[in-house]
């Protein structure tokens, strides 16, 4: 006769061993997959994260797609890491979806009284953003290092506890931490290459130093200067959508282009930024350090997606300072081709400046290198 299985259901508080017999996995760990159960068990503690550098929990702000718990990866010392051993949680987490496992959250809320016995307090089951399945982040270690650590972002499945407590704490100050560079991991985004030419191309305004070149995807930010990088892994997301088509374009883009800087002297990175009051933390996607440029790329030249990219950039441009350079940076947008005619009128209105990729894969545009 099989004995049974407590049922724990989210905001019970167990112990590990309890936890193991539901849901399987290792007695040890932060991230703990489980064949049997189906399950990767991945285990917070708030006290160890915040001496590392990192929380996780909730973001107060939410999107349009609801709520977002960060989880921070596996790897307490230099940077985290999706390969080897060392990177084999992390590999479960990114691909729980395509093992059939679902991700399974627990906060350690104390100690069993009168022992040393770890308690956990169950949030309930999540799965990957299918959008934005993980950001890279920069952040400083217990011995004082910077380094770059995987942030997962999840979305509950079904029945979760969304308690105040696990809450990520908001920022204290506004900053936009610049590092030296240094290469990053920014992929999230299956490694298949996505094509340029699957839009309808408009016609193409030709404009000042309209001098093509060569192009490429996108920059994990960090409130540091960071370098953006691709990362050779396929991702499984779950519906292949119009949107998951176009940020794959984007990441495409932002890789050919950041080559192309690249490939002409010019040091590219990142900034991440931490805006007071906010839990969240905001990437923009690619910087020139040489010429102080900063850019937002999208995957299509759509009339919304221009609009997006401009209020996003003159947001984040707000942030961006170099000891090197005076002033806020030369705002830029990266299409895949050339917007109509009317949204450069808008561009020029702010200011803003655009690049895009000809049919012949050049890139063109007067701050183009």
């Amino acid at each position: 006769m099989t004995a049974s299985v407590e049922v724990i259901n989210p905001g019970d508080v167990r112990t590990r061993t309890e936890i193991r017999a539901a849901f399987g996995g290792s007695p040890q760990g932060g991230i703990c997959p489980s064949d049997d159960m189906h399950s990767v068990n991945l285990y917070s503690d708030p006290d160890v994260g915040e001496q590392a550098g990192y929380y996780d929990g909730w973001l107060a702000e939410e999107d349009e797609l609801g709520p977002v718990f960060e989880y921070t990866g596996a790897g307490k010392s230099g940077d985290q890491t999706f390969d080897g051993v060392a990177g084999s949680g992390n590999r479960a987490v990114l691909r729980h979806a395509e093992q059939d496992r679902v991700l399974r959250v627990f906060t350690r809320v104390g100690k069993v009284p009168g022992s040393d016995t770890k308690t956990h307090r169950y949030l309930g089951m999540f799965t990957l953003d299918g959008m934005q399945p993980y950001v890279w982040r920069r952040v400083h270690g217990e011995d004082g290092e910077e380094r770059s650590v995987l942030v997962f972002r999840l979305r509950p499945e079904g029945a979760v506890q969304h308690a105040a407590q696990d809450v990520i704490p908001a920022a204290e100050e506004t900053t936009a931490e610049f590092v030296p560079f240094q290469a990053v991991t920014a992929a999230m985004f299956q490694s298949d290459p996505a094509t340029s030419g699957a839009l309808p191309l408009p016609k193409q305004r030709v404009r000042k130093g309209d001098t093509g070149r060569k192009a490429a995807p996108n920059a994990e930010t960090s409130g540091t200067f960071v370098v953006p990088e691709a990362f050779g892994t396929k991702l499984s997301i779950r519906a292949a959508t119009a949107a998951t088509v176009a940020v794959r374009h984007e990441a495409e883009l932002t890789q050919a282009y950041k080559a192309h800087l690249e490939t002409a002297g010019h040091q590219t990175g990142a900034f991440q930024i931490k805006v007071k009051g906010l839990t969240s933390t905001l990437r923009t996607d690619l910087y020139d350090a040489t010429d102080h440029v900063l850019y937002e790329a999208k995957g299509s030249n759509s009339r919304e997606d221009v609009r997006m990219a401009l209020g996003q950039i003159l947001d984040y441009s707000r942030y961006v300072k170099s000891p090197e350079h005076e002033g806020e940076p030369k705002r830029v947008i990266l299409l895949p081709s050339a917007p109509t005619p009317d949204m450069y009128t808008l561009l020029d209105r702010y200011d803003v400046e655009v690049v895009y990729r000809s049919h012949d894969g050049r890139f063109v545009g007067s701050l183009v290198p």
